[in-house]
């Protein structure tokens, strides 16, 4: 049998030497070969991701900046399903009123896993599926109170919604930013382009970073323009603003509220609630909210001061107790509605005031700036019960607030606090 030797090149010591270095070249080669192909593999994963995402997004987001999203990826794909594809945006024969609609990208990683990754929303407003909803029975502690976590009023499930800039380009929150592209023009009596970009992976665990949030604010903002010039929307957005404070969903003590629960620090005692959750106030924000609570101390002590006709059947407080204070401006204004549990939506109209008793809801509105604005307070039940006397008071301090830093005319109260 004939074997393949490496050829000698001089003595033994230099053979031995000429066969190791002939060697490692061989496996040198093998090597690189391995990691060219690698590293091929991983730009094709990555130019086959992005056309996936430019396709379902319709072109309006930046496909490397999606993929940079929680320290990178080469590997997404958009929804399975038909319904996770945008629409084309580019076909001005299909109406605004189509509007709204999303595309979501999973970041893939071992076969046959995906995750949570990123979603873009777009719609025209007024629209009636991302209507602004006021409900006394959305618990904003919702997260908490299903771990049963102690001292559950400590911190919201969500921050509220802090302005970028002055809030005329919009709001973010946790994972999410929103901007809104105003259109001058009102094509198909539409007033404004809205877009929010979300970080789906975001959470208690993995919070977002501050570098993604200005990634998302990015991509919210492009969208909005992108989307704005296929549909015939005359708009003009502000810039970014250079700082994005990390939004807060810790409730601070009453007595040093600040921002949009500013207000509130001269209002509290007695049964009204000890913590407060505001956000920086922005002076062209379409919306803005105050979400007060009681702590578990003081529930107690308000539950053990309650007569027997108070407490009804209770043998223990039902909690968390809260309210929540909510404005909203211009567009916004009218897309308002008070939804209780297992009721029909009811429209909280500009220039109307009253209350629904199924939501635990009372509005006001005014004119705030030229643009209407309705204003709404949600009160937890049976919380509404224990505090109805200062209820009126309350919601008087607080619209009075707004309206002094707004510019408001023509307020509206509902004229039955009574429930």
């Amino acid at each position: 049998m004939e074997y393949w030797r490496i050829p000698g090149r001089g003595g033994r010591l230099s053979d031995r030497l000429n066969r190791l270095v002939v060697i490692a070249a061989v496996v040198g080669i093998g090597a690189g070969g391995w990691g060219l192909w690698l590293e091929t593999d991983e730009v094709l994963d990555r130019a086959d991701s992005r056309e996936k995402i430019t396709r379902a997004c319709q072109g309006l987001v930046d496909p490397d900046r999606v993929l940079g999203l929680n320290d990178g990826t080469d590997r997404a794909r958009p929804g399975s399903s038909a319904d996770d594809v945008m629409f084309d945006l580019d076909d001005m024969s299909t109406p605004l009123a189509t509007m709204p609609t999303e595309c979501v990208i999973y970041r893939v990683g071992d076969p046959g896993t995906s995750y949570n990754h990123f979603a873009l929303s777009v719609w025209a407003t007024p629209s009636d599926d991302y209507a602004q909803i006021a409900d006394g029975w959305d618990d904003p502690f919702d997260a908490r109170t299903r771990r049963g976590d102690d001292d559950v009023t400590r911190e919201a499930s969500r921050s509220p919604a802090y302005p970028l800039g002055d809030g005329r380009l919009g709001t973010y929150g946790d994972r999410s930013v929103s901007v809104k592209a105003f259109c001058a023009n009102e094509p198909e009596d539409k007033t404004s382009i809205d877009v929010q970009a979300t970080a789906l992976y975001a959470d208690d665990d993995t919070p977002l970073s501050d570098a993604d949030r200005r990634t998302l604010a990015e991509l919210a903002r492009t969208a909005a323009e992108r989307a704005a010039a296929k549909t015939g929307c005359t708009t003009e957005l502000p810039a970014l603003p250079t700082e994005l404070p990390a939004p807060s969903a810790r409730l601070t003590p009453a007595g040093k509220a600040k921002g949009t629960c500013a207000w509130y620090a001269d209002q509290r005692g007695g049964r009204l609630p000890d913590r407060a959750l505001g956000a920086p106030i922005g002076a062209r924000v379409s919306e803005e909210s105050c979400l007060l609570a009681v702590s578990g101390e003081k529930a107690s002590e308000i539950w053990y001061g309650l007569s027997d006709k108070e407490r009804g059947d209770s043998s223990e407080p039902y909690t968390p107790w809260w309210l929540e204070a909510e404005s909203f401006f211009g567009d916004e204004a009218g897309e308002v509605v008070a939804e209780g549990i297992g009721t029909d939506q009811r429209h909280l109209d500009p220039g109307t005031a009253g209350v629904d008793t199924e939501a635990d809801v009372w509005w006001a509105s005014s004119t705030c700036g030229g643009e209407p604005a309705v204003h709404t307070l949600s009160v937890q039940y049976p919380y509404e019960k224990y505090i109805r006397p200062h209820l009126r008071a309350l919601f008087q301090a607080y619209v009075d607030d707004v309206a002094a830093r707004r510019d408001c005319t023509g307020l509206k109260f509902p004229t039955d606090f009574s429930s």
